[in-house]
């Protein structure tokens, strides 16, 4: 668990000022040939004048024979900065979420390191309102890791 005072930390809203705290909580578990890695985390910013926000994420990963990995990763955030304070939504609260999902093959690792190659991809839900400016998003990435061991 942590906690933090932050000073105006949102370029839209120079003027806020806000305290954030945070916890999370691990779970691992091997399995027949097979690791398991699952986190839930949660974030509360509560600033100075406004309403507190809070944020959800679930994530998990499975590693099967060391070269195979498929994560997952949900989220759900309430946004209340998404628009300049001259905005008539300025403080309005949006609840907003995103899916994600992705696989990693790891190659034979050398001697003082172990690269992996993956792609994600991620879909996004946002409330009516927000679609119209924001569209209705799916992400997608290509990726390569490198690891030093």
């Amino acid at each position: 668990m942590s906690r933090g005072r932050i000073r105006s930390p949102e370029e839209l809203h120079p003027d806020a000022d806000l305290d954030r705290t945070t916890a999370s909580a691990i779970y691992h578990r091997s399995l027949a040939g097979a690791q398991w890695q699952t986190t839930f985390a949660w974030g509360r910013n509560a600033p100075n004048h406004g309403d507190a926000t809070n944020t959800y994420l679930l994530e998990s990963a499975v590693r099967f024979a060391a070269t195979h990995t498929f994560f997952g990763r949900a989220e759900r955030a309430e946004k209340n900065e998404l628009f300049p304070a001259a905005d008539s939504r300025a403080e309005e609260k949006f609840r907003v979420g995103k899916l994600t999902l992705g696989y990693v093959y790891d190659l034979p690792k050398g001697s003082h390191f172990k690269v992996g190659l993956g792609g994600l991809v991620s879909r996004y839900s946002l409330p009516g309102e927000l679609e119209a400016i924001y569209g209705n998003p799916t992400s997608f990435m290509l990726f390569a890791r490198v690891k030093l061991i």
